[in-house]
């Protein structure tokens, strides 16, 4: 069960990066008018709904697999 929490953890970390980096880029983008792409993630529609959505399906099993265990 460590190894199942760990790779939750770590996809979730994964999710919450990319959904931080896309906003840094927008903004990034807004203040200082740069033209900074997602080359390789901007054909994906609503990513930051799903990235969001990726977190909480990632983080809250890990978190009841955890509180299972200390039981």
């Amino acid at each position: 069960m460590k190894v199942l929490t760990t790779i939750l953890d770590f996809l979730a970390g994964t999710c919450v990066v990319l959904l931080f980096l896309k906003f840094a880029i927008l903004t990034a983008n807004g203040i200082f008018d740069w033209n900074l792409r997602w080359y390789f993630l901007e054909d994906i529609p609503y990513m930051a709904i799903i990235l969001l959505v990726l977190v909480f399906v990632f983080s809250i099993p890990s978190e009841m697999i955890k509180e299972k265990s200390k039981k």
